[in-house]
């Protein structure tokens, strides 16, 4: 048996009926004794379209003898079951399930990527997931889920660091990232052309330029740490082939033990950005932010 962590996640139609709906149909699949799931929470949307509503979220810890596919096909068969359609990214839906941890395996593909990509800053998972695998190991970072969650919330004063190994991109990317209309504070120049922008009082956006992919001068205290990286020929190369160095070098891959450790590698939360769209990869930094920051409201036992 291996163990399993699933968020999900509904605001659109009835919130409440569609995630007791979900894990009904979880537990006849994985069995009723084999599932923990944490109480509701009620969160703000992040990151997709406005005029959404709260969501409900909660996450279910399983114990399973299903491959890590089969897995992930019964989650995107619940979610049409339960009448889930894509349109566009982060938009209101009826219900979203997510696989967040597969024991302690690390997949890096075009569809499915383990641990969740974006598990380390969402409060809206980790809260919940403290309440039913807080001492459960996130294989990227080998921190617990509770240390992953008290790092959200004691780290906001450090700042968000974006890496771009690209300086194209780099200028490119902390242009769009600068239009955003929440952004009020001047960007500060430094010697290592790492600017400092200020998105919400007293949280920093710090930048570092790493063509060399030499980070040593790029660490100390981050409450996340972004890398923003750009294929140059995105119609012909996938981007996850094309980023894998990256994606070793960060530990988001099986064969990253077989690498030699070296003494810049980033530690702590981290999240490997495609960065071909510029307007997309800019709206992911602020919405990473809102992530780490939102407010969570525990309802009732779910």
């Amino acid at each position: 048996m291996v163990a399993i962590l699933i968020s999900l996640g509904a605001n659109l139609g009835n919130p409440r009926e569609s995630m007791h709906a979900a894990k009904r149909l979880l537990s006849d699949t994985f069995g009723a004794l084999n599932i923990r799931c944490s109480q509701l929470f009620r969160t703000p949307p992040v990151g997709g379209p406005a005029g959404q509503g709260d969501f409900l979220n909660a996450v279910a810890a399983i114990q399973t003898d299903q491959s890590v596919w089969q897995v992930w096909e019964t989650m995107k068969s619940i979610e049409t079951t339960l009448g889930r359609q894509r349109q566009n990214r982060w938009e209101a839906r009826r219900i979203d399930i997510d696989l967040i941890l597969y024991g302690t395996q690390r997949i890096w593909t075009p569809h499915l990527k383990v641990p969740h990509p974006r598990m380390c800053m969402r409060t809206f998972v980790l809260s919940p997931a403290c309440e039913v695998a807080s001492d459960w190991i996130d294989p990227v970072t080998n921190w617990s889920i509770q240390q992953l969650a008290d790092h959200l919330r004691s780290s906001v004063l450090n700042p968000i660091r974006v890496i771009c190994p690209d300086l194209s991109i780099f200028l490119q990317l902390r242009q769009q990232v600068e239009q955003h209309p929440t952004d009020k504070l001047p960007v500060k120049l430094e010697w290592c052309l790492a600017p400092e922008l200020c998105l919400v009082p007293p949280v920093e956006l710090e930048w570092c330029l790493a063509p060399d992919s030499n980070l040593s001068q790029c660490l100390g205290p981050a409450s996340l740490t972004i890398v923003a990286v750009a294929s140059p020929d995105p119609m012909s190369v996938l981007w996850e082939d094309y980023s894998l160095a990256w994606a070793t070098r960060l530990n988001l891959t099986a064969n990253s033990l077989i690498i030699s450790p070296k003494p810049d590698v980033i530690s702590g939360p981290r999240y490997l950005m495609p960065a071909n769209d510029l307007g997309w990869a800019a709206h992911e930094i602020h919405s990473a932010f809102q992530a780490m920051t939102c407010n969570i409201e525990p309802l009732e036992k779910f």
